[in-house]
């Protein structure tokens, strides 16, 4: 087994081309596993090596992070704008009465 295996820390890279949650969608859909990741058929059929499975998985745990980092941020920005919105809302209810 080789541990001498480059890891996939490129994905944090500025100029990374992050696959978009729907464009993973689509092909879990068509194809019923992950992009880059063997099929078990596949794996089953030829095996997997270890290592080089190793850093897919990271490579996918890389990118699951990045993206729960932007949800985060969007969910951070729409708690802001529902929070405003709900004292404007609470500021003409005021003026109405």
């Amino acid at each position: 087994m080789d541990l001498n295996v480059p890891g996939p820390d490129y994905v944090f890279d500025a100029d990374y081309n992050l696959p978009t949650l729907s464009s993973i969608e689509a092909y879990v859909l068509a194809h019923k596993h992950l992009p880059e990741v063997p099929s078990a058929e596949q794996m089953e059929e030829n095996g997997i090596e270890v290592g080089a499975m190793n850093m897919i998985l990271l490579k996918k745990v890389e990118e699951l992070t990045l993206h729960l980092i932007h949800q985060n941020k969007q969910v951070g920005e729409l708690t802001k704008t529902v929070a405003h919105q709900q004292k404007q809302i609470e500021l003409l209810m005021k003026q109405k009465d």
